[in-house]
């Protein structure tokens, strides 16, 4: 099995004509309060702008993929660049998937929530770019550059980091997608913190379902289809575009949404 540019492309641009179409829901569709359409009446918040936003953000990463592509194999400024973009993009990935698991809330919920969840998940965001700091002066684990992986095995073992290299940016050939390699720092809290927006968080404020369905799609997939541990990055962004599924496909969008605006009327429905 092997990836190329060329399918990043087509995915870009399947995730982009995804992205356009739930944006247009949003100026057609009329909001659940009345008064006009979900973007006049709700704005950002309104759930098909919250998805169009995701779908448009996981796209470019198939976009920087694809020319990440023209690069691999090579030692020089561009390969690095790309391999830096990766991590950026994925530093700000949380913000994005807890604006796709609102969209799945009614809205009386997502309201409650999308305040805090916002700048709780930018505030993760930032740190997650501070994985990139690593200088001899500064205290604990950000003086200590990042230890690589030889085996997939030793990630789930705790012992150093996927997509980790000490000393330089790289992008390479994995075993059929792309495979990074980041200069960042042993700080293991940094990286974590992605996993505590990403799968935890959602379950607190009810979109358990979206959780369980990237946690698929993204981290169980993405380990089953490569023994290379710098690939499982690439590889579960490329996965993520199983978000238009959720959208596009009635019965799961149907399946994905919570029906209840709040955990007591949650519970209150076991009682019946």
């Amino acid at each position: 099995m092997c990836w190329s540019g060329e399918a990043s492309t087509v995915m870009a641009l399947i995730g982009l004509t995804g992205s356009a179409l739930e944006a247009r829901k949003s100026f057609t569709y009329p909001s659940e309060l009345g008064g006009g359409s979900e973007w006049k009446v709700e704005g950002v918040s309104g759930k098909h702008t919250l998805r169009a936003l995701t779908l448009a953000y996981f796209s470019l990463m198939e976009l920087l993929q694809a020319f990440n592509y023209t690069t691999l194999g090579m030692v020089d400024p561009d390969n690095a660049l790309y391999a830096l973009l990766g991590y950026v993009h994925i530093s700000f990935q949380p913000l994005f998937i807890t604006w796709f698991c609102l969209s799945f809330l009614p809205r009386t919920r997502r309201m409650y929530w999308v305040t805090s969840m916002t700048i709780l998940s930018a505030g993760v965001s930032f740190l997650f770019l501070c994985g990139l700091i690593v200088n001899p002066s500064l205290p604990g684990c950000f003086a200590v550059p990042c230890q690589p992986l030889t085996d997939i095995g030793l990630l789930m073992q705790g012992d150093g980091m996927a997509s980790c290299s000490a000393t330089s940016f790289v992008s390479s050939m994995g075993d059929w997608h792309i495979a990074w390699q980041w200069a960042s720092n042993d700080c293991h809290f940094i990286r974590n913190s992605y996993f505590v927006i990403a799968f935890l968080l959602p379950i607190i404020y009810g979109a358990y379902r979206v959780m369980l369905y990237s946690l698929i799609l993204g981290p169980l997939l993405s380990l089953m289809l490569t023994n290379n541990p710098h690939e499982l990055a690439a590889i579960w962004c490329l996965l993520s575009i199983g978000f238009l599924s959720a959208v596009k496909i009635p019965w799961m969008e149907r399946f994905l949404t919570c029906k209840h605006a709040s955990w007591k009327e949650c519970f209150a429905s076991f009682k019946k």
